[in-house]
């Protein structure tokens, strides 16, 4: 065979490979030299390929897709610099152990370190974030067949290990790489007849779950018998089913639950809220639980954390399906790696408790949220908080919810409603390492997975972060509703001291841009509306949500007007909290 055809070959093989592993939906952004992988792809007809002019959009909607699917997508890209930009999103995978495959098309040997053109290390690119890297050889016919096929299987299977997570495949190609058409007998297949007879993959890694020790859960049983101010943490979750079993272990022990934005619990008004509660340094100073149980991730709020640290809980445990450490404040006294939903089963005990606590809390929770509800009543003016409190109760519960960072993702997380019989939306978002960009892509990427519209909560310099990936909305199989919240900078920054700094403040941290939203969405063909008030905002939202298309609407505000707001609203619920203290 000459160079073409082998080369050929070997990608309809990797292609092949992946579809017999479940793996169909490719992210393809252009280039020469990834040719080869992209025509495989592109000629493969259980494929699902999307193109995508920007490669870190691409990887950004492989990680929504596999926050959706739990599956991997597969990236390919060409060589140089197109590599360099799936970084920010496979940082964000690695951190939240999503699985990506990523197969980057290079540049032969000959051409390292000599000047030419669209030639940088890409082996090993992304160093400790991949669970797996490896250069495969140039295609060739003294390398077995079963060889390459074994290497994808292994591919597979770290990406979806234990921990979850990005593979990077880097795959030099001699030229010339346009496909050929291939006929006749191929030397290197001919042993796999039985391979192509069964459509199986040739190998498989089986995943076993993790089953805790016996003697660990009778420990956390005893130390939750003798505990006589235990308090549940539910951390970041990704499976509802674990964030029932979490919930109901809390009901049934009558413990306080913390339910972070992530958690798939914290709308769920079975469980009085504590992100409030604990704006309260008069409850704080009461609030002095002995043992902690946290499930899952982290969580978004700090102040849990600041509380949990100086009262210095005799025992702190946490339960993730995952051997990373989770200790940011190094008190965790016992780390223990299982499915956190299987974990909370194994705890619950023959009796319910009397109900005390969730009775003490439920009264101060009630005023709380009529407090809350007041504010996004009619007449009210139309800011921040009531934005993500009216889109949290209004959602449709069959759709999905994501949260971009900085004060979208908190105020989500302080002020959400609270819906009844578990009626609550999927809410997703990039927490692993919370980063402000490629928020439209992941949230563009976890429709497709999903198969349901998502609504993006988002602030303006994130939207812009990503504003050229308003180009997925127009070819998308499900709608994309994005909410902007714009306040002309970052707002997050008017919170911390920096903001007292007048000299450097503006410029440096609060960012103003200035740009159009409304002429971003005529560019890119959206439908745009931009309320002014509660009314209109609930009017613009449930028309966006019934509809079958994608959509912009604009909130607007300014920094100053929030930092006020948030105090005002914080100071009125500190003094509801007060009084039942």
């Amino acid at each position: 065979m000459n160079n073409k055809e082998i080369t050929t070959l070997w990608c309809r093989l990797i292609i092949e490979e992946l579809g017999r592993h479940g793996i169909h939906r490719f992210c393809i952004s252009p280039g020469s030299r990834s040719t080869p992988l992209t025509a495989a792809a592109a000629r493969n007809a259980g494929t699902r390929c999307t193109i995508f002019p920007d490669e870190r959009a691409a990887a950004f909607f492989a990680l929504g897709f596999a926050r959706a699917t739990g599956k991997p997508a597969v990236l390919i890209c060409t060589s140089g610099t197109a590599v360099a930009n799936y970084f920010p999103a496979v940082v964000e995978a690695s951190f939240s152990n999503l699985p990506i495959l990523v197969l980057s098309a290079d540049r032969p040997f000959e051409l390292f370190e000599t000047g030419a053109n669209q030639t940088i290390r890409q082996q090993g690119l992304f160093g400790t974030y991949s669970r797996w890297n490896i250069e495969l050889p140039e295609p060739s016919e003294a390398i077995p067949a079963e060889a390459l096929l074994s290497t994808i299987d292994y591919a597979v299977g770290r990406s979806l290990g234990s921990p979850p997570g990005p593979v990077h495949l880097n795959i030099p190609f001699r030229e010339p790489f346009d496909p050929v058409n291939l006929s006749g007998p191929k030397p290197r297949e001919a042993s796999l007849t039985l391979w192509k007879q069964n459509n199986e993959p040739l190998n498989r890694f089986a995943l076993s779950r993790k089953i805790a020790d016996r003697a660990v859960v009778d420990r956390t049983k005893a130390l939750l018998k003798n505990a006589s101010s235990p308090l549940i943490v539910a951390g970041q979750l990704d499976s509802r089913t674990d964030a029932e079993a979490i919930g109901s272990l809390a009901e049934t022990l009558d413990i306080p639950l913390y339910a972070d934005i992530s958690s798939q619990l914290r709308m769920d008004d079975t469980h009085a809220p504590l992100q409030p509660l604990l704006l309260s340094k008069r409850f704080t100073a009461s609030f002095n639980p002995d043992l902690i149980l946290h499930f899952g991730g982290k969580i978004v709020g700090k102040q849990l954390a600041i509380t949990i640290k100086n009262r210095a809980p005799e025992h702190f445990i946490v339960i993730n399906n995952s051997s990373r450490r989770y200790n940011p404040d190094h008190n965790v006294t016992l780390q223990i790696e299982a499915e956190p939903g299987e974990f909370a089963k194994l705890l619950v005990p023959e009796k319910s408790r009397s109900g005390k606590h969730e009775r003490s809390l439920k009264a101060l929770s009630d005023e709380i949220e009529k407090e809350l509800d007041n504010y996004c009543a009619s007449g009210k003016p139309l800011t921040e908080i009531s934005t993500a409190r009216i889109l949290s109760g209004m959602i449709p519960e069959s759709h999905g919810l994501f949260i971009a960072n900085s004060m979208p993702i908190r105020d989500m997380d302080t002020y959400a409603a609270l819906r009844k019989n578990g009626s609550a939306p999927l809410c997703a978002m990039n927490r692993g390492a919370s980063g402000i960009d490629g928020n439209i892509a992941t949230a563009a990427g976890l429709a497709q997975g999903l198969g349901t519209p998502v609504t993006l909560l988002i602030g303006d310099i994130s939207f812009l972060h990503d504003l050229n990936s308003l180009t997925l909305l127009q070819g998308m199989e499900q709608p994309l509703h994005i909410v902007v919240v714009n306040n002309n900078g970052g707002g997050i920054f008017s919170f911390l001291p920096v903001a007292t700094e007048k000299d450097i403040f503006e410029t440096n941290f609060g960012t103003p841009q200035n740009y159009s939203i409304r002429a971003a969405a005529e560019t890119f063909g959206i439908s745009y509306n931009s309320p002014s008030s509660p009314e209109s905002f609930k009017a613009s939202y449930a028309d966006l949500s019934r509809s079958a298309v994608s959509g912009i609407i604009e909130v607007n505000g300014s920094r100053e007007e929030n930092l006020a707001e948030h105090r005002r609203v914080n100071k009125q619920l500190r003094n509801i909290i007060d009084r039942h203290i």
